[in-house]
């Protein structure tokens, strides 16, 4: 269950509703919440990266498995230095920066499934 934290993502401190959307009290937690998420990212990057071109060798080291057991480590992390607060960007979210940047072009066919449909 995902919990709604009503303050900085960060430090935690509490603020009232008058800036719908603020997620941060300042510039310096922004930038240290974003720095943790680009030092993981780099962890899975790799991980990911490799699941999915070598996918054979990806499947005997079971990459997988590694991934979500990294994903819950870090967790575990937040939960004892930052309980409550999510260290993620919502997945709509997210995926609004990829489309807004141009990193994942809208009608790009991702992927196609054995049944030789596509996906997006």
């Amino acid at each position: 269950m995902v919990v709604t934290h009503k303050g900085c993502l960060e430090c935690g401190k509490l603020w009232n509703d008058r800036k719908p959307g603020r997620e941060f009290c300042c510039s310096s937690c922004r930038l240290t919440f974003n720095n943790r998420r680009m030092k993981r990212g780099a962890e899975l990057y790799d991980l990911f990266r490799a699941m999915r071109r070598e996918r054979d060798q990806a499947k005997l080291l079971g990459l997988w498995s590694e991934m979500c057991r990294l994903e819950l480590q870090y967790q575990i992390e937040d939960e004892a230095q930052r309980p409550g607060r999510r260290s993620y960007m919502p997945p709509k979210k997210a995926l609004a920066n990829l489309f807004d940047k141009g990193s994942l072009p809208r009608g790009d066919v991702l992927t196609t499934n054995a049944a030789g449909l596509r996906r997006r």
